[in-house]
């Protein structure tokens, strides 16, 4: 998928944000987070808004806080965000915590 000059560059800022051991898996997560988004819009290439929301998904909601002073510094609205700032789909604990049913206790 197609990427615009501002989605690569917010994609490569937000990176910097965050410790080098972790940058990269981060990166590739957000990545195809947001080539997701952008597919599910429909949309034919990837934009500033699918970075930011791609980020914030791959993001666990009790860091997601921090995430509004970070949107504010790179000139966003927080606001224009606000639904998948609340989310914590996919991060649902019990799912991540849950053992097979088949597995011995």
């Amino acid at each position: 998928m197609e990427w615009t000059d501002e989605a690569g560059t917010l994609l490569d800022a937000l990176a910097r944000m965050v410790p080098e051991t972790l940058r990269e898996l981060a990166k590739l997560s957000a990545k195809d987070e947001a080539e997701s988004v952008a597919s599910a819009s429909g949309a034919e290439e990837v934009d500033v808004d699918d970075v930011m929301r791609a980020w914030i998904r791959t993001t666990p909601p009790e860091q997601r806080n921090g995430l509004v002073a970070v949107i504010e510094s790179l000139g966003l609205e927080p606001e224009r965000y606000a639904e998948d700032l609340e989310s914590a789909q996919g991060w649902d604990e019990q799912q991540e915590y849950e053992e097979p049913p088949d597995s011995e206790r």
